[in-house]
C-alpha cells in the first residue's frame, strides 16, 4: 500500500505566511499622480494669472487715484485734523482759497489725504480671486477707515511739531511722514491679511513662484 506524504502543519503554515508575505511584496504599488499635461499646464498658467492680477491691480490703482475729483477729501482731511487737533488744545482755521483748502497756513492736496495708499490698497485686493465678495468689501471699508484715521494723526502729529517748534516743516513732514508710511503700511497689510486671508496666501504663492 502506497503511503500518503504528509505536510506537518508546522510547515504548512510557514508556507502559507512566506506566499503570503511574497504576495504583498510582488504586488505592484498603484500611486495616484498627476498627468504630466495637467502639471505642465498648472505651471504654465500661474505665471499667466500673475501677471492678469498685477495688470487689473495697476489699473484699478491708476483709475481710483487719477480719475477722481478728490476736492471734498481734501477738506474733509482739513476740517477733521483741525477737530482732532482743538481735542489737545491747539485750534486751528480751515478756510478754502481759489479751489485750495489749508489748515491754517499748509496747504491740503490730494496726497495729503492718504488716497494713494487706499487706491494701492483697492488694487490689490480686488483682484485676489477665491476670496468673497463680502470679505472684500469688508476688509476693504475696514483698511480705509484705519488708513484715514491714520492719515489724520500723521497730519495732526507733523502740525504739532510745528506749531510747538519742535521740528520745521521740512523735517516735520518728510522723513517723518516716510517713516510713519512705511509702519503704516505694515500693519495694514498684517490687517488685511488677518481679514482676508486669501490676500496674503496670495503674496506668499507670488514670493515662491
Amino acid at each position: 500500500m502506497p503511503t500518503m506524504n504528509r505536510v506537518s502543519p508546522a510547515k504548512t503554515q510557514i508556507c502559507a505566511t512566506t506566499i503570503r508575505s511574497n504576495r504583498y511584496k510582488e504586488a505592484p504599488i498603484h500611486r495616484t499622480k498627476m498627468p504630466i499635461s495637467k502639471a505642465l499646464e498648472t505651471i504654465n498658467r500661474s505665471p499667466h494669472k500673475i501677471i492678469l492680477y498685477f495688470i487689473v491691480a495697476a489699473i484699478i490703482i491708476l483709475a481710483v487715484y487719477y480719475v477722481p475729483n478728490y476736492f471734498f477729501l481734501e477738506k474733509a482731511t482739513a476740517e477733521h485734523t483741525a477737530f482732532l487737533l482743538s481735542t489737545f488744545g491747539i485750534h486751528v482755521q480751515t478756510r478754502v482759497v481759489n479751489g485750495s483748502v489749508f489748515l491754517e497756513n499748509i496747504k491740503i492736496v490730494k496726497d495729503c489725504t492718504g488716497i494713494q495708499v487706499i487706491a494701492v490698497f483697492l488694487g490689490l485686493i480686488i483682484p485676489v480671486r477665491n476670496a468673497p465678495l463680502k470679505k472684500k468689501i469688508l476688509s476693504l471699508a475696514i483698511v480705509s477707515v484705519l488708513l484715514y484715521a491714520a492719515n489724520l494723526l500723521r497730519i495732526g502729529l507733523e502740525f504739532s511739531l510745528v506749531y510747538l517748534d519742535v521740528l520745521p516743516w521740512a523735517l516735520a513732514h518728510y522723513p517723518l511722514s516716510l517713516l510713519l508710511g512705511i509702519i503704516g503700511v505694515f500693519l495694514l497689510v498684517f490687517v488685511a491679511n488677518r481679514l482676508m486671508p486669501e490676500f496674503g496666501d496670495f503674496l506668499f504663492n507670488v514670493r515662491h513662484m
